[in-house]
């Protein structure tokens, strides 16, 4: 059975073609990259690896690049996967555009609805040219578009691709990273209750608003800089009955006061950040964090210890060359544990791990990613 996004008042609806198309967007991309996807190791096995060994073998994914790159099977099969990706968006613009009128006008009723949450926006916020100069997973016109005044766009293009995307792998809210942040939090750490948390690169909320299910009397802060996203959160948040305070800051430098937060996450975020923003958000964590706080950072498991083979190195690498994620192939060669010391923190104070899941069962899991379990970064202040 197709799993169902979760509805609410800001999600945009969609009419019965459009669902068709969408039916036919997932089990097309279920059928490349778990029908087909296996294929390109059958090439590699059978004619690639051997010639690589007698040059001395493939130490890296780069090793294996280029002549995989000359292989008909590869090169018909990234097509179609990148044509999915197409497919996804143009299935998924339609209802977002064609609603969008209607989410104007819920966005500023949901405004109105007392919750305890905020919304403050900086105009004066610049998106990273890191953020701004990529359309991140194809999205088209990226993750800071801003077509109009209020405009929420941007957020719910994106609310309805990360369920499609994943495949439906992050839940009908889409909020599995952050039912498995605070699943781990409670087993690792069981007496631990945050007075103030913040969520970095929170997007449309879907990740934050179980940080405000599981500490309640918590004062919880989500951050970002698109304001199209913030304000799709924030009305999300409010119809959801969440009371969560969103910010349009950037987390390489916010103006929260030091010692601020007692907890401090991020929820797939790094993968779509560049090198340099990771570090100074490392050391903008530091200066926030109370002691005795936490900081955790979870993504998808990409580190290369993880991934020791050569063959799944290079084939986790086509997001970053044909899926618009530039930063993706550079995490994975970056050690956060070592960046979280640089940045202040005590080294016997930061650990790396994997966590399950949250979610006990999952309808498929992605070669890419969002898969049954996750990497976090934990360094405790």
């Amino acid at each position: 059975m197709t799993p169902r996004q979760f509805p609410h008042a800001m999600l945009p609806r969609t009419q019965h073609d459009e669902r068709a198309r969408q039916d036919f967007v997932r089990t097309y991309k279920i059928h490349v990259l778990s029908g087909l996807g296996p294929g390109n190791r059958a090439v590699y096995d059978r004619k690639v690896k051997p010639a690589l060994d007698r040059q001395g073998g493939a130490k890296s994914g780069r090793d294996i690049a280029p002549a995989m790159a000359r292989e008909p099977f590869w090169q018909a099969w990234s097509s179609l996967n990148r044509t999915g990706q197409e497919l996804m968006w143009e299935a998924l613009t339609e209802p977002a555009f064609r609603e969008l009128p209607r989410l104007l006008d819920a966005a500023k009723t949901l405004k109105a609805r007392k919750t305890g949450g905020s919304l403050e926006l900086d105009p004066q916020q610049p998106v990273p040219r890191y953020i701004a100069a990529v359309d991140i997973h194809g999205q088209p016109g990226g993750y800071g578009l801003e077509m109009l005044p209020g405009d929420v766009y941007a957020g719910a293009l994106y609310d309805l691709s990360a369920f499609h995307y994943s495949l439906g792998g992050l839940g009908p809210q889409g909020a599995d990273p952050g039912d498995s942040t605070v699943a781990f939090l409670r087993r690792r750490y069981p007496g631990f209750t945050p007075r103030r948390i913040l969520d970095l690169g929170c997007s449309v909320g879907a990740s934050t608003l179980p940080l405000a299910d599981a500490w309640p009397d918590a004062e919880v802060h989500g951050i970002d800089v698109s304001p199209a996203m913030l304000r799709y959160a924030d009305a999300r948040a409010r119809d959801l009955g969440r009371a969560v305070h969103f910010h349009q800051q950037n987390a390489e430098a916010t103006n929260f006061p030091d010692g601020h937060f007692d907890l401090i996450v991020s929820q797939l975020f790094f993968h779509e950040t560049s090198a340099a923003a990771v570090r100074a958000i490392m050391k903008e964590c530091r200066r926030l964090l109370a002691p005795g706080g936490l900081m955790l950072h979870m993504d998808v498991p990409e580190a290369n210890r993880f991934w020791p083979d050569a063959y799944d190195r290079w084939w986790r690498d086509w997001t970053t060359h044909f899926n618009a994620e530039p930063y993706r192939s550079k995490m994975r060669d970056t050690d956060l544990g070592a960046e979280a010391v640089n940045a202040g923190f005590a080294r016997g104070q930061v650990f790396e791990t994997k966590i399950p899941s949250a979610r006990a069962e999952r309808t498929y899991k992605s070669t890419h990613g969002y898969g049954a379990e996750w990497h976090v970064v934990v360094a405790e202040g």
